[in-house]
């Protein structure tokens, strides 16, 4: 499927613009990390946070606490399902532009190069789509494209660091983690005027 058919615009140009209401914190050493998969209007979502703030998101439970023991191979799991949906209630919150003062932390670990990358698709506002051509431009390093691809693959905070905005350069829109169809839903969602979802009409304004 291609960008035009979701009614998304394709951004040549990565503008300042006003971040989503999260914030990206490292340097943190949990112990103990909590976990638990509750239905969305997205589908079944996995979230796992710690003390400090949410370290992954995922649309899959069993992937995603692999990926995230890859993050964390020094942590323990608990699962905390009562407290999953509260986290899920505030993450689908943040995501429609609902809890602007509430600035949720990120707790990431990866390379300097994957956080500069994941801090940049924190600029792609709601509705538009930019290339991995543009992201690499945009972190300084115009001939990593491919890196760029692999380092928007590592985001371990679907939805929240908004890799789903990013597609290939035709156009097409897929080679998403959790799926081409998961990808395209997001998308639409944040594109459709009739999905009822806040986040439609939540687009930052370019400053």
């Amino acid at each position: 499927m291609k960008f035009d058919r979701l009614g998304l615009s394709f951004d040549t140009i990565l503008s300042a613009r006003r971040e989503m209401a999260v914030c990206l914190i490292e340097d943190v050493y949990p112990d103990v990390l909590f976990y638990g998969t509750v239905p969305t209007k997205l589908g079944e979502m996995t979230l796992v946070w710690c003390d400090f703030g949410l370290c992954y998101l995922g649309f899959q439970e069993k992937q995603s606490l692999q990926k995230v023991s890859t993050f964390f191979p020094e942590c323990q799991f608990k699962e905390h399902r009562k407290d999953a949906k509260k986290y899920a209630d505030r993450v689908m919150s943040v995501w429609a532009g609902e809890q602007v003062a509430d600035i949720l932390p990120l707790v990431v670990r990866g390379t300097d190069f994957q956080r500069d990358v994941w801090a940049t698709l924190l600029r792609i506002p709601v509705g538009h789509v930019v290339s991995y051509g543009l992201v690499a431009q945009n972190v300084g390093r115009p001939d990593a494209v491919r890196a760029v691809g692999s380092a928007v693959g590592a985001n371990p905070v679907s939805l929240l660091i908004p890799c789903h905005r990013v597609i290939q350069k035709n156009g097409s829109v897929c080679n998403y983690g959790w799926g081409d169809v998961m990808k395209q839903k997001i998308l639409s969602m944040e594109s459709n005027p009739d999905s009822k979802n806040p986040a439609y009409c939540k687009s930052p304004p370019v400053v």
